[in-house]
């Protein structure tokens, strides 16, 4: 028969100073735990699988659950005879509370349908003393290096507050009932955009909007006007259907985005704008598009070579914040990670804004650039021109391909749907306005 070690350690299992701050902990609830699984040891295996070990702050709770696990997993019977044999090997039932403590856990879980109840509080008394150790690893760090430290923690407290997630395992009948929740509301559209409206009628009759936990990627050759799509669909999103929309800008400042933003509303021309060539009539109508972008729900991060973590605690703190309901990142080939090689420095970048878009459960519009091989050979883009990785193509589950169409009128540009993981592909055809870096649907010639 395995031998059992009991823990020794004196104390409680995590530290933390009580002296100042209140120790967020029920005993209560970690007793009836146990006494749940006393009364039926079928339980544990419920218990194993929604909380660790760690969750609990009272070593003799952890022991004595420890102990019980160890024992189902050798099929031993497990009641307070069998716990007491199988202890002596490891000192007795001391470290577990004594014998009068360990019965009285039975009194705790009246019945086992309060388990629910009592996981939930365990498990949320140690997200509370996890946020307070990491606030005093906040406050008790010396590095010198400022962002550094901001990164580390930042990405570790979006961790912890990040408390709704989207991993383990689902009952089939809760994602039966979502699935036909979805099916009724795309029902009751209509046929019409399900998902976030791009504010593109052709672009949103393809993919049914942009939906969330998709992973969309928009790729071009340089100045084919990836930025200026993304920005007219996020000035859609954010301003005209006041919707939270975060924009992850690698390439371009705030400031140009924002004035790109200010000519597309107030239908001025940019480059009258940059050089402070506005009429009188043009006043108005700009002082107006101030306004209305001012007060939008549109985010910026314009941080250049985010990495992986840095844009994945960025996109946590959007949602938990503001909500937001899309992100855009503009370029994944900007994005910085420790690699030995490009292609799988892009490979891990690609995979971890895939990973964004299902854990947050949004869109995720990132942009990307095509080789020069389109440009050499004078044709339209293919998936298997997405530069530096294959993994792009297989991670996303959209994929857009720009490109001009006209080489007479530089502004048509088609924007080919080549992969829809869960629709179908096609394009449709957009006009270009430069004057205003804008996009809009092409109307029939």
């Amino acid at each position: 028969m395995k031998e059992y070690q009991l823990r020794t350690d004196s104390g409680r299992a995590q530290s933390v100073d009580d002296s100042t701050v209140p120790v967020p902990y029920s005993e209560a609830c970690e007793s009836g735990v146990i006494g749940c699984c006393f009364l039926e040891p079928s339980l544990l295996d419920e218990v194993a699988s929604k909380i660790s070990l760690s969750d609990f702050y009272d070593l003799r709770h952890r022991n004595t659950l420890e102990l019980m696990l160890s024992m189902r997993g050798e099929g031993l019977p497990v009641d307070l005879i069998s716990i007491n044999e199988e202890a002596k090997a490891g000192g007795g039932v001391a470290e577990l509370g004594g014998l009068g403590y360990l019965s009285s856990h039975e009194n705790n879980a009246p019945t086992t349908s309060q388990l629910p109840y009592f996981l939930s509080v365990v498990k949320r008394k140690a997200q509370r003393r996890e946020l307070v150790q990491a606030a005093r690893g906040i406050l008790s760090d010396r590095r010198g290096d400022d962002e550094e430290v901001i990164g580390d923690h930042l990405s570790r407290l979006s961790d912890l507050l990040s408390t709704k997630g989207t991993g383990g395992e689902v009952s089939i009948k809760a994602a039966v009932r979502q699935a036909v929740e979805e099916v009724e509301a795309a029902c009751a559209s209509g046929g019409k955009c399900t998902g976030v409206s791009t504010g593109l009628p052709s672009l949103d009759s393809i993919t049914g909007g942009l939906q969330p936990g998709d992973m969309f990627v928009l790729a071009a050759r340089p100045s084919v006007g990836k930025t200026s799509l993304a920005m007219s669909i996020a000035e859609n999103v954010g301003i005209d259907q006041s919707i939270p929309v975060g924009v992850a800008s690698l390439e371009m400042t705030a400031v140009s985005l924002v004035k790109r933003m200010l000519s597309s509303r107030a239908q001025v021309d940019g480059w009258k704008l940059l050089g402070g060539r506005l009429t009188k009539g043009e006043i108005a109508p700009f002082t107006a598009a101030a306004s209305q972008v001012a007060q939008s729900k549109i985010y910026i991060n314009q941080q250049a070579h985010l990495s992986p973590a840095q844009l994945m605690a960025q996109a946590r703190l959007w949602k938990l914040k503001y909500g937001i309901k899309l992100l855009i990142v503009d370029y994944l080939q900007l994005m910085r990670c420790k690699s030995d090689s490009r292609i799988h420095e892009v490979t891990l970048c690609s995979a971890a804004i895939k990973q964004i878009a299902k854990e947050l459960n949004i869109p995720v519009l990132i942009l990307s650039q095509l080789n020069r091989m389109v440009e050499q050979q004078d044709r339209q883009p293919r998936l298997s021109d997405l530069r530096d990785s294959g993994s792009i193509e297989q991670d996303a589950d959209v994929v857009g391909l720009m490109h001009v169409t006209d080489s007479v009128d530089k502004n048509l540009t088609r924007l080919t749907i080549a992969k829809h993981r869960n629709g179908p592909t096609g394009y449709c055809d957009l006009e270009f306005i430069k004057e205003q870096t804008k996009f809009k649907e092409c109307l029939p010639r």
